[in-house]
């Protein structure tokens, strides 16, 4: 998990709010996994029973209130954590990203990286990346050994992968 309070700082609500669907979809990719493979996820009891519950769930309503409750609970989760799981259990199907190589050109080449990286992975938002590395540039101008801004992006760059497949 992440401490909400240092992130959120240099967010706007707007973002706050994207980050939130992006949580959601996430959660629902999780929906489209079989148990069997769910069951080597490091999950929280109570996702992991609101996962199992969605499948009861009929109604269009009562199913989309039922997912904004998964992406709450996904707030809850370690993200970072849930990601590596993924990566691992997923098989790769050839849209292997290096992730290395893709944070080293964005904080490098800039606006060209970005652009190339929003076409290569649909779901990427541009002004959300943008950002993201200028706070990474902004921490690493003042502690060159800072290692926070980088981990956003490639947080960040490893969910569209999952979300991607």
């Amino acid at each position: 998990m992440h401490d909400d309070d240092d992130i959120n700082e240099h967010l706007s609500k707007t973002q706050v709010k994207q980050d939130m669907d992006r949580l959601q979809a996430l959660g629902e990719f999780l929906l489209k996994l079989k148990p069997a493979v769910r069951s080597k996820l490091p999950l929280t009891d109570s996702l992991d029973a609101a996962l199992d519950e969605d499948t009861r769930i009929r109604a269009p309503e009562a199913r989309r209130r039922h997912r904004q409750y998964i992406g709450k609970l996904m707030r809850q989760q370690d993200e970072d954590a849930l990601l590596t799981a993924l990566e691992t259990v997923l098989p790769r199907q050839g849209k292997n990203i290096s992730l290395e190589m893709t944070l080293q050109r964005l904080l490098t080449e800039g606006d060209k990286a970005i652009a190339e990286t929003v076409q290569r992975l649909p779901g990427a938002d541009r002004p959300r990346l943008r950002q993201l590395v200028r706070m990474a540039l902004r921490d690493l101008e003042n502690d060159p050994n800072a290692t926070e801004g980088r981990h956003r992006i490639a947080l960040y760059l490893r969910e569209l992968a999952i979300l991607a497949r």
